[in-house]
């Protein structure tokens, strides 16, 4: 078995962050990356992270949607500060799509 990717990398690319026009979370395309070995053994990690992200408060509090993305990156950000800048704007992307 190769080595995993980052879990940053996976987040990007399962979530379709520059790749399509609005977030799709596909474990398809994240298999075809990294292999279908690599996908099922991240794809826990990748749901862990995403429901950790999604418990934030923010589209209850935000007065906007530039600010609900913020205030979620920055209380995620604080837990996870392993994670690359743009793993957290692809997690950002998906919740502020949400619950825009």
């Amino acid at each position: 078995m190769g080595e995993l990717p980052s879990i940053s990398d996976a987040l990007i690319a399962w979530t379709g962050w520059r790749r399509t026009s609005w977030p799709q979370r596909d474990e398809l395309r994240l298999a075809e990356e990294f292999g279908s070995e690599q996908a099922r053994e991240l794809m826990p990690k990748l749901r862990e992270l995403e429901e950790e992200f999604y418990s934030s408060d923010a589209r209850l509090v935000a007065s906007s949607l530039a600010e609900m993305g913020q205030m979620a990156s920055e209380q995620f950000r604080c837990r996870h500060p392993e994670l690359s800048e743009e793993a957290v704007r692809a997690l950002a992307w998906c919740y502020t799509f949400d619950f825009e």
